[in-house]
């Protein structure tokens, strides 16, 4: 008896020294989750936001306990939304967010990480793109008219009264309509009437919105999986989880090895093979005119998003270099610069143009040959 006692110890300090403890802030994250779905399902024109945080704890979850845990979170999530709170955005945003955590997590097994990136974002947007797909046929009305019935149906949803009542302010309407004052009784339903039609006036870019949101949805999670996986380590992993060092206990395995953020760039021949090509069908539509939502299209899937993409692993690359609290503090800039990216489309457009210059001049050479001068 005492000997297996002694055993039972011996292999418990083995195993405190092979992994370390799982941090207290991971504990938060999974009991913030819950009410993150919550909110999602209560409040669905907010759950755009929500879902690049939910995303990144859902691979968390895989990570630590296999695919069973999150799958089931998420089916949780769709059938209580829908069955207490139905609504066609939560049909769209519980389509994308499973296809988006499977693109994740079959991310994790692929390599090259330029392939992986393209997994996770195929998985996402396709997901979305199904999940419009199948609005349209429950609703069984044109896009424009779905668009515009929800608007006006759900004015009194924070968000969309906020939005409506903003562009009926500023909107310049014809000469033969008068803005309502807003002690009118009627002016909720005439801002969320001329919010919704110049809305669904431009539904035709929903493939638009589709691509955009479910490529920053999508890379928010790949870039927390990459984060993830160079922090924990576990015998189903391709190496057989040799290196425990630094690391903490995981279930779920991964078949690729862990590459740094910093270290993804996109190859120069990105700009011949899919940024030239993309740019003449872009320029070619536009000459022949009418296809506006198609040109843009083009270009913000095949130049702007991997620019951007590029732009924010070489903004990783710098935030390496500093050590101590400087490193902090550009992780935290980092962190601000992420975020803005994830709400401002905006955002994406600028990081896109210094990745463009990246991916031209290689900065991480020059900036390590001048450091190494």
């Amino acid at each position: 008896m005492p000997t297996e006692t002694n055993a039972l110890k011996t292999g418990a300090a083995a195993y405190k020294r092979r992994y370390k403890n799982i941090s207290g802030y991971e504990m938060i994250l999974y009991m913030t989750l819950p009410f993150l779905l919550v909110m999602c399902g209560a409040m669905p024109s907010a759950a755009l936001f929500v879902l690049p945080a939910v995303l990144p704890m859902m691979y968390l979850l895989y990570r630590r306990f296999g695919p069973y845990m999150p799958s089931a979170c998420i089916c949780c999530y769709t059938s209580i939304s829908l069955a207490l709170n139905y609504d066609i955005l939560t049909v769209i945003y519980a389509v994308a967010l499973l296809s988006a955590f499977f693109g994740t997590v079959l991310s994790a097994q692929t390599s090259p990480y330029l392939a992986a990136a393209a997994v996770a974002v195929s998985f996402t947007v396709c997901g979305a793109l199904a999940g419009v797909g199948i609005v349209r046929l429950a609703e069984g009305r044109p896009v424009e008219s779905i668009v515009y019935g929800y608007i006006v149906e759900e004015r009194d949803d924070p968000i969309i009264g906020y939005l409506s009542r903003k562009y009926y302010a500023e909107v310049k309407l014809p000469e033969h309509m008068e803005k309502l004052p807003q002690s009118d009784p009627g002016y909720g339903l005439a801002a969320a009437e001329t919010f919704a039609k110049d809305t669904a006036e431009d539904s035709h870019y929903i493939w638009y919105e589709c691509i955009h949101w479910g490529a920053v949805i999508a890379a928010v999670g790949f870039f927390a999986a990459v984060a993830v996986n160079r922090r924990t380590s576990d015998v189903n992993d391709s190496d057989g989880g040799a290196d425990h060092s630094g690391k903490t206990r995981a279930k779920g395995g991964v078949s690729k090895p862990a590459i740094s953020i910093a270290d993804m760039r996109l190859p120069r021949s990105f700009l011949w093979c899919m940024a030239l090509p993309a740019t003449v069908a872009g320029m070619v539509l536009e000459l022949v005119g009418g296809y506006p939502a198609l040109s843009a299209t083009f270009m913000h899937m095949f130049v702007t998003l991997p620019c951007a993409f590029a732009c924010f692993t070489l903004f990783v690359f710098f935030a390496s270099l500093f050590r101590g609290k400087a490193r902090i503090a550009a992780y935290a800039v980092l962190t601000v610069i992420g975020i803005a990216t994830a709400v401002f489309p905006f955002a994406v457009f600028v990081l896109s143009m210094i990745g463009v210059s990246d991916c031209m001049l290689n900065i991480r050479f020059w900036t390590k040959f001048i450091a190494e001068d």
